[in-house]
Parts: C-alpha cells; structure tokens; sequence
C-alpha cells in the first residue's frame, strides 16, 4: 500500500467521546513492528523525536509512537515475548493484545457503566506518563472477551 502522506498528517480538531484515539501494538521489536503496519497501512515514523518513553507498568520496556491521520498510538517493546498476547490472562493484566483507546470524559463513571453492563476492570485506572502528564487510562474486558481500554487527557490538554 502506498503512504498518502496527507493521511499521515494529524486532521484538524480532536477526537470525539467514543472514537478511537490511541492503539498500543504490543511488540518485542518496535522497528520489525512499525515496518509491517507502515508497509501495510502507511503509517508515519514514530513522532516523538526524542526517542522512546519509558515503560509504563510491569513487562512493558518502552514505549514507541507513531501516527496516522486521527490515529495516535504506540508500539509497545515488552520485556519478553511472553508479554504479547492472543488472548486476555487475568492473573497478568499486563499481557497485552493490541489494545484501542476510546476517549472518554470520566474514567470512574465509565468504569461503573463496564461494570453495570457486565463488562469487567482488567488494569484499574493509571498515569499515563509521569504525574498523569499524558493524562490517565484503565483496560477493560468487555461482555466477549475483549480488552478495550479507556482515556482522559490531563486537564486542559485535549
């Protein structure tokens, strides 16, 4: 697939409540990783400069971003390949499988409509960068089996 680069330029505006803003690509080689959903999507180099973030809970080395049109997200170098994963383990909520994020404007009161509606909480709420810098998430497993995962920018910021 050839790379639009008008698709790898952020649209204007934010995204809204509901539409996906963030996607984490669990990988143990980010630049394997990026070369396949750039050959097969186009996706643009990663876009923070200066090199990757520092992981951000148990398993998880670092974490490489990237971009595409709306689309933000990361791939994210685990410890060992035994940390990427088919299906969701509850005795280790940091295994991942490739994860969307869906903005929200309230994680707590999103948590008790998973609950209400018979979803479950698979990773409670966290910082997303230090202090929350890059504002906060949780994962959830949904009525199938699904991790999908919530978050809020910090305030102000979005």
């Amino acid at each position: 697939m050839s790379q639009d680069s008008a698709a790898t330029k952020p649209t204007n505006g934010p995204v809204a409540p509901g539409e996906l803003c963030w996607l984490e690509v669990p990988c143990v080689d980010p630049e394997r990783a990026f070369s396949f959903y750039q050959a097969v999507f186009g996706w643009a180099k990663p876009c923070n400069t200066d090199g990757p973030i520092p992981g951000y809970g148990e398993g998880i080395d670092s974490i490489h971003t990237f971009m595409h049109g709306k689309l933000y997200g990361a791939f994210v170098k685990m410890s060992n390949a035994d940390n990427v994963a088919v299906t969701v383990d509850q005795e280790l909520p940091f295994k991942m499988p490739i994860t969307p994020y869906l903005l929200v404007a309230d994680l707590d009161k999103t948590a008790a409509v998973v609950a209400a509606s018979g979803g479950k909480v698979h990773v409670p709420k966290f910082a997303c960068g230090p202090g929350g810098a890059m504002g906060h998430a949780a994962r959830f497993i949904d009525t199938e089996g699904n991790v999908v995962a919530v978050w809020t920018p910090p305030v102000g910021k979005c």
